[in-house]
C-alpha cells in the first residue's frame, strides 16, 4: 500500500541530511560546534579542566565522557552519526506524537525542519535535545514514567537548562516525581564512574561557577527576550534579567499546574509549549540555532489547531508564524536576535487563545 505522504516526509528529512553529510565528510570542523564537544571528551580522559578554555563549554562534567563514543570513532563517522542520531529523533518524535498520521507527520515535517537545519548542520547539542524532547513528551502523555524520567535526565545531560522539565513535569504527572527523582540523582553519581571523585568535584564547582557567569552575559548575539530588547536599543539591567527569569518560571509553574485537568495529548503537548518557550524567552545564552528545540512544539500545535474547523483561521495564523521564522530570517542588524524570540511569543499567545476559547466552550 502505497503512503506518499509519509514517503514525501521521509525524503524532506534525508535529503537535507545526505547534503550536510556530504558538507561533514569534505570539511568536518567547518562551522562545526562539535569541537568543543571533542576537546571536552579529550580533557576528561586527561583529567584536565574543563572549563579553562575559550571553547564555550557550557555543559554538564558528564556530557564529556558520554561523549566520549561519538569522539573515539575515526573522523568524521562520530560527527555524522551524532547528527544522524540528532535528526533521527527529532524525526521520530515527531511521527510519535502526530498519532502516526501520515499527513499530520509530512506537515509538521514541512514546518519544523527549516529552523531544524541549522544545528543539524553546525551538530549542535540542541539538535540532540529537542529529539530527546519530543520522546520525553511522547511518554509523559502515554503515561510511561520511567522512561519518561530517563528521558529527561539524559535531556539534562545532553544540555541543563532541561531541567526546567523535570521541574515542571511533575506538579502535573504526579506520578513521574520518584522515576525522576531516582534519575537524577542516578546522572548525579554518574560522572563518579567515569573519572576520580576529587576531578569529578572540582569540575562541578568549575561548571557552577561557569554558569553564573552564562547567567549575567550582555553581549547581543543571543535572541532571548534581552535579544529582543537590545535589538531595540534597550536591556534590562543584571539584576532586573535575573528577577524576571524567575517571575517568569513561577508563572510558568502556575500556568502548568493550571493546565492539570486538560485532556491528553493537549496536556502533554501545551506542558512542550510552555517549557520550551520559557527556555527560548528566558534562557540568558538562547542562539537563533536553539530555536529548533521549541520549533517541534510550534509545529505540532500549528497542525493541531489547524486540523480542527473551528479554529482554522488560527491555525494558518500560527502556520504562518512559524513560516515567517523559517522565511524572513536576515541576518543584518541583529534581525533573528528580535524576530525569533518575537514570533514564538505570539505563537504562545496564539496557542493560549486557542486554549481560552476551547475552555470557554467546553463549560457552556
Amino acid at each position: 500500500m502505497k503512503r506518499p505522504a509519509l514517503i514525501a516526509a521521509l525524503l524532506l528529512w534525508a535529503v537535507p541530511l545526505l547534503v550536510i553529510s556530504g558538507m561533514v565528510i569534505r570539511r568536518p570542523t567547518h562551522r562545526s560546534a562539535m569541537k568543543v564537544y571533542h576537546q571536552a571528551a579529550e580533557d576528561w580522559m586527561a583529567q584536565a579542566p574543563l572549563y579553562s578554555r575559550s571553547l564555550e563549554y557550557n555543559y554538564l562534567p558528564v556530557f564529556a565522557p558520554l561523549f566520549g563514543p561519538f569522539h573515539w570513532l575515526p573522523v568524521p563517522v562520530g560527527d555524522l552519526l551524532w547528527r544522524w542520531l540528532a535528526a533521527g529523533l527529532v524525526a521520530s518524535g515527531l511521527w510519535r506524537l502526530t498519532r502516526g498520521v501520515d499527513r499530520a507527520f509530512l506537515m509538521v515535517t514541512v514546518l519544523a525542519l527549516p529552523l531544524s537545519l541549522g544545528a543539524l548542520r553546525n551538530g549542535q547539542a540542541n539538535g540532540l535535545l529537542a529529539g530527546v524532547l519530543l520522546h520525553t513528551v511522547a511518554c509523559l502523555h502515554n503515561g510511561q514514567w520511567w522512561s519518561a524520567a530517563g528521558l529527561t535526565a539524559a535531556a539534562v545531560a545532553v544540555k541543563p537548562i532541561a531541567l526546567v522539565l523535570a521541574l515542571l513535569a511533575p506538579l502535573v504527572y504526579r506520578k513521574a516525581f520518584w522515576p525522576l527523582t531516582v534519575s537524577l540523582v542516578m546522572l548525579a553519581v554518574l560522572p563518579f564512574a567515569f573519572g576520580a571523585p576529587s576531578y569529578v568535584w572540582e569540575e562541578h564547582g568549575a561548571f557552577l561557577s561557569n554558569l553564573r557567569s552564562c547567567s549575567a552575559v550582555t553581549e547581543h548575539r543571543f535572541a532571548d527576550l534581552n535579544g529582543m530588547l537590545r535589538t531595540l536599543g534597550w536591556e534590562l539591567p543584571p539584576a532586573v534579567s535575573v528577577a524576571v527569569r524567575v517571575l517568569a518560571g513561577l508563572v510558568t509553574a502556575f500556568v502548568w499546574w493550571r493546565a492539570r485537568e486538560m485532556e491528553e495529548p493537549s496536556r502533554a503537548l501545551w506542558f512542550y509549549v510552555l517549557a520550551t518557550v520559557y527556555l527560548m524567552l528566558f534562557n540568558p545564552m538562547t542562539e537563533t540555532n536553539s530555536y529548533v528545540v521549541v520549533v517541534p512544539a510550534l509545529a505540532l500545535w500549528a497542525e493541531r489547531i489547524l486540523s480542527q474547523p473551528a479554529a482554522r483561521a488560527l491555525g494558518w495564523v500560527l502556520v504562518g508564524i512559524v513560516v515567517a521564522m523559517s522565511v524572513l530570517s536576515p541576518t543584518r542588524f541583529g534581525f533573528k536576535l528580535f524576530w525569533y524570540p518575537a514570533m514564538t511569543l505570539a505563537f504562545f499567545v496564539g496557542v493560549s487563545v486557542f486554549l481560552s476559547l476551547d475552555k470557554a466552550k467546553s463549560k457552556r
